[in-house]
């Protein structure tokens, strides 16, 4: 039996024991392709190579086509951004395979599965792998794991690094980027993005509702989904929009016009922002927080600072208590400095806040959130930046989720 009779027959094998998995591959157009080792997907084709194909058992084939069809359907094609793409896959690998083992499904041994990931989406085990890189001496960014900058495969004209297969040590199903229609080649366009996570946020709910029906509904395979769903927010956005709620502009003004609707014809008052008085940044100094997401959050927090103007801005350094207090003025650039490495203790915050006689308009606190909490919430916003998936008991929790 051939490669294609056997991808055929493992489909409808799919379809009859994991009615989710197998209504989802049916959106994919199955292509040979033999210059790739194994099998990849980029949401709208299944590449896969005939040999791979004919060398795995009956079992495993139903296993790899499943794992195949989670990467759309979890998004991995048109989330990784500007992540290495070798790191990528082995971060969408992690992500899927505890969901296809709890579901009863057989997958090829050598498999990247391991327990500490179960739950996490790929981006946050992205970050913990090129954390852990960096913490041994490689640069996340080149996949110094493995083969360099492209992930060792050839690139052909006109390719971006995400839209070829890249090879993985215990991958056997690679995701690529979502393709352009009309650009074959190149990747797809903001516009073709969204029609992509529309048409498989689609077929997942339908997937999900046809395997309800047959009472086999895959463990975990819906809180992923929307774990999926949730990660794709860009948390810097997430960030500016929870500050700028916190600190109302002043007022409104027609003596500036506001251009951005000016080409319409319409004339409509400008916000004058007369900045936010005092802003302080409380920074964990416990050692969970490395210097790539200290850098990221010190860049997003001028950002801030520039766009809204705050008279002063105080950093506190804490682990168990406040270690130093620094002060910028407007107009100074911000930079961060961690002082301290003990444990974590966040009432030391607002008890500092309170007999410095300080005066926030917000509270901005990078952290992983493991600490214990004060008894009552302060008069102020705050807002936690948080390296986790934990969520603070009072406040604006904005997941950090840096690659």
């Amino acid at each position: 039996m051939n490669a294609t009779h056997r991808i055929s027959k493992a489909r409808t094998t799919l379809l009859l024991d994991h009615p989710f998995f197998g209504a989802l591959l049916y959106r994919l157009k199955p292509v040979p392709n033999n210059r790739q080792p194994t099998m990849a997907t980029d949401g709208v084709s299944l590449f896969y190579n005939d040999n791979f194909v004919e060398d795995l058992a009956p079992a495993e084939l139903v296993g790899v086509l499943a794992h195949e069809v989670m990467h759309p359907a979890l998004k991995h094609h048109v989330r990784r951004g500007d992540r290495n793409p070798r790191v990528w896959n082995i971060a969408c690998d992690y992500a899927i395979n505890p969901l296809l083992v709890d579901a009863g499904l057989h997958l090829p041994k050598g498999i990247l599965l391991d327990n500490s990931y179960r739950g996490m989406s790929a981006e946050a085990i992205y970050n913990r792998i090129a954390q852990e890189q960096e913490e041994s001496g490689g640069d996340p960014r080149d996949g110094s794991a493995g083969q360099g900058k492209d992930g060792g495969q050839a690139q052909e004209p006109g390719q971006s690094p995400g839209q070829r297969p890249v090879e993985t040590p215990g991958g056997f199903g690679q995701v690529m980027d979502a393709p352009n229609p009309e650009e074959p080649g190149q990747t797809a366009t903001p516009a073709q993005i969204n029609q992509q996570e529309q048409q498989w946020s689609e077929a997942t709910t339908q997937a999900a509702a046809i395997s309800r029906m047959a009472g086999k509904v895959p463990l975990g395979a819906d809180r992923a989904i929307e774990g999926a769903a949730e990660a794709k927010v860009d948390w810097r956005e997430h960030l500016r929009r929870t500050f700028s709620e916190a600190a109302f502009p002043a007022d409104y003004s027609w003596s500036r016009p506001n251009r951005r609707f000016a080409h319409a014809g319409l004339f409509l008052p400008s916000v004058q922002k007369e900045g936010v008085g005092e802003l302080v940044v409380a920074v964990d100094c416990s050692g969970s927080i490395s210097d790539r997401i200290l850098g990221v959050f010190q860049a997003e927090v001028q950002a801030l600072v520039d766009e809204h103007r705050p008279s002063q801005v105080h950093v506190l350094y804490f682990d168990e208590v406040i270690n130093r207090h620094d002060t910028f003025c407007g107009g100074e650039a911000i930079t961060l400095e961690p002082a301290g490495g003990g444990g974590t203790n966040f009432v030391p915050i607002f008890e500092h806040i309170a007999e410095q006689a300080l005066a926030p308009t917000t509270t901005i606190v990078l952290t992983d959130l493991y600490g214990p909490m004060p008894d009552d919430e302060p008069p102020y916003p705050v807002i936690w930046a948080c390296t986790t998936r934990n969520t603070a008991p009072f406040g604006g929790t904005v997941h950090m989720d840096i690659a």
